[in-house]
Formats: C-alpha cells, structure tokens, sequence
C-alpha cells in the first residue's frame, strides 16, 4: 500500500521525514521535515521543535510568535513555512503572506516586552497573552501559486498537479508517455502532453537558439528535442511549469526514447 507522503507540519514534523498516524483514518502517513524546507535553515527548525516538545503545540500566529523569539524566525523563513504548507494549520497561506509585515511588526513589539512569563500572561490565564496579531483580509492563495512554491521550496508538488485542471482532456487524449515509450517506433508521429520539468536552451554553431525540454506527465518523463525553426515558432510557450501538447516525431538513440517537436500548443 503507498504511503500518503504530506507537506512539513510545524506541529508534526521533526527534522528529517517523519512517519505521523492519521487519527481520523487510523494510517500511517509521512510528512516532510523542517530540514528539508528550501530557504529554511537547521538553527530555527530545532529551536521550533524544541519549543513545541516542550509546551506543546502552536494553536495559532499570535502563539507562535511569542514563544518563540528568535532573530532567525525572520521574513525569509517565515514565507518559507507559510509557502511550502508548513503553517496551514495557523491559517491560509495567502493571507499570512500578505501580513508578513504585521507578523514582523509584532515580533518588534514584543522584543520590547520584558521576557517575563508572569508580566506577559499576567491575569489571562496560561495560553493568553495581552497583544494579539491582527490578519488584514486578502486573497488567498490561487492553486497553481500553491503547487508552485511547493514544487520550489520542497523540490516536489504535494496538495495536487498542475495537470490535474486537464485531467479529463488527458484521458480523451489517452496518449500518455509511458505508452508512447513503450509501443512506438522510430519515425513514428505522435501527441503527447504534459508539463514542462526542464527546459534547456542552447545555441547552434549556426548561433540559432534551440532547446531541450523535459515533459512530465502523470506516468512518466520524456526529453524533446525543439529544434531552432520550432523553438522560434513557440518560444512563449516554452516555459517551465507550462502545461502543453506537443507534436512530433518519435526518435531513438542509444536506446532512449525522445521526441522532435514539430508543433506546441499549450493545453
């Protein structure tokens, strides 16, 4: 049975991946570690564990901040956690990051504050605190915005694909990589879709620009050959993350399968 692999978690992840129960469906599940957040350094990802395993869980912002004041929980990890998925149980991530400044401003205020216990929670029982964070309203955050700060700071899409928005154009297609690896032949012509893993650009010796371009989709990648009279024709198009269809000609060599794309459309 594959195991659901989830995003960092500042109240479940460790440093490294960490196997996690699901209570609801009794299953195992594997979230990724703070270590393993791009942009965000080893220092601070103990000392928010640390942190945790000693008062127990962040319940919300305002929590997190105040318990934990360290200079490097500073803008660029911040939008890190909040990016990758870390902070999801806090709050959306499009309105956090749009309040990186309030966050920032708080933190000032209570680097002012004395660092007494007894002076901040004085009166409000053990889990209040006089200063509160406020949140301005915002937009949340788009699906492909999501996908792509995950596919950046964690090296891999976790709450979707950017291809699931062309699911059922896939399926009517019924062309996938795999397949076309497996059964075509040399010369052959075919479609295929995807989304664009790498891209390449090179120069000829003629100075012409080409480009060699990764396409993913849900079963396999290919590597395809633009050459320069293509390349110029669907320059726009050719850009990472991009969700095409590509026409070309199967071509073998060494043993590997590619294809020498003819036309781009983009899906």
């Amino acid at each position: 049975m594959k195991i659901p692999v989830l995003p960092p978690d500042i109240n479940e992840s460790l440093g490294g991946f960490t196997v996690v129960n699901n209570e609801e469906t009794g299953e195992d599940e594997i979230r990724f570690g703070l270590y393993t957040i791009k942009n965000f350094g080893e220092g601070i990802a103990d000392t928010l564990i640390a942190e945790r395993k000693e008062n127990g869980p962040y319940y919300s912002l305002t929590d997190l901040l105040t318990r934990v004041r360290d200079r490097n929980l500073n803008r660029k990890s911040l939008e890190a956690l909040i990016k990758c998925g870390a902070m999801d149980s806090l709050g959306e991530r499009g309105r956090m990051l749009s309040n990186i400044e309030n966050m920032l401003e708080f933190q000032k205020g209570l680097a002012k504050a004395p660092q007494d216990q007894n002076s901040l929670f004085d009166g409000l029982g053990d889990r209040g605190v006089k200063a509160e964070l406020r949140l301005s309203e915002s937009e949340p955050a788009s699906g492909d915005n999501m996908l792509q700060w995950e596919k950046e700071l964690l090296g891999l899409y976790l709450s979707g694909h950017p291809l699931d928005k062309h699911r059922e154009k896939l399926q009517r297609h019924d062309n996938s990589i795999d397949k076309v690896k497996q059964a075509a032949n040399e010369g052959v012509s075919t479609v295929i879709a995807g989304i664009i893993q790498a891209l390449r650009p090179v120069i000829t010796k003629k100075g012409d620009r080409m480009a060699f371009v990764t396409l993913a989709d849900y079963s396999d990648t290919l590597d395809v050959v633009v050459f320069p009279e293509a390349y110029q024709k669907h320059i726009d198009l050719l850009q990472p993350e991009t969700c095409i269809a590509i026409k070309g000609k199967v071509s073998y060599r060494n043993g590997q399968c590619s294809l020498i794309a003819e036309v781009v459309k983009k899906l």
